[in-house]
């Protein structure tokens, strides 16, 4: 039975196919089995097929998808991989550390691992679509990792600390799903635009609360009971409004 049975690789416009196959590889070394690519469909490419060597199957049923956005359906949860750590003031590139991402064999619902293009990495709307962004330790000097070694560094880490000695045993509580965590984005977002905040401040606000939130790893019941109170807020704010007119 695979050790990680609820993560995903998703490969964001790989433009050396040869990297596909070294990366299919690498998910077989360490128990994970499904693979997405957004953009080109470079699975029957030569290098692909010949550098999976004996994954060759994680190759052949992978899923391509025109964009991001497409690949993500159906995962609860999405971490980015970035190499480009943003300032401490810049809260939309606020990044996790690889060593602090959780056990994923202790969250329920499937979990996509994202990893951006050789040459630019992920673009940054792209980032926003996933729920935190983690990076990689490596030299100042030079922090820019090879993709198939990015992956693969990702996956021993996970594999060395977290691959289940046991099988996997049911979970009492699930995590929360992008719908369920869409809705409360959907009603803080609609406080946001209520206050009087400098319209350059309204993205930035929006933004941190999908950060904490990406980052927080809550259950289902913990995200519908802060959906229910924010949606009160919500309404609360626009009865306000409404009586003030």
């Amino acid at each position: 039975m695979a050790e990680f049975p609820n993560l995903v690789v998703v490969l964001v416009g790989p433009e050396n196919p040869g990297n596909v196959g070294f990366v299919a590889r690498a998910m077989a070394n360490f128990g994970l089995h499904e693979l997405r690519l957004v953009g080109e469909d470079n699975r029957q490419d030569q290098f692909a097929q010949m550098f999976s060597v004996h994954a060759h199957k994680i190759v052949d049923d992978a899923g391509v998808y025109e964009d991001l956005g497409s690949a993500l359906v159906g995962i609860d949860l999405a971490w980015a991989a970035t190499a480009r750590a943003g300032r401490n003031h810049s809260v939309t590139r606020a990044l996790v550390p690889l060593s602090e991402l959780p056990d994923p064999n202790s969250l329920d619902g499937r979990i996509a691992l994202v990893f951006g293009r050789e040459s630019t990495g992920l673009f940054n709307e792209e980032i926003a679509l996933c729920d935190l962004a983690f990076t990689i330790p490596a030299s100042k000097e030079y922090p820019s990792l090879n993709l198939s070694h990015a992956v693969s560094i990702v996956l021993y880490h996970l594999f060395s600390k977290y691959a289940p000695v046991e099988p996997r045993q049911p979970f009492e509580t699930r995590a929360a799903t992008y719908r369920e965590r869409e809705q409360v984005y959907k009603f803080f977002d609609n406080i946001v635009d209520q206050l009087n905040l400098k319209e350059h401040r309204v993205p930035i606000a929006k933004q941190v609360f999908r950060n904490l939130l990406g980052r927080a790893y809550m259950t289902g019941r913990e995200v519908a009971t802060l959906t229910g109170v924010i949606r009160r807020i919500s309404e609360q704010i626009n009865d306000s409004k409404k009586l003030d007119d």
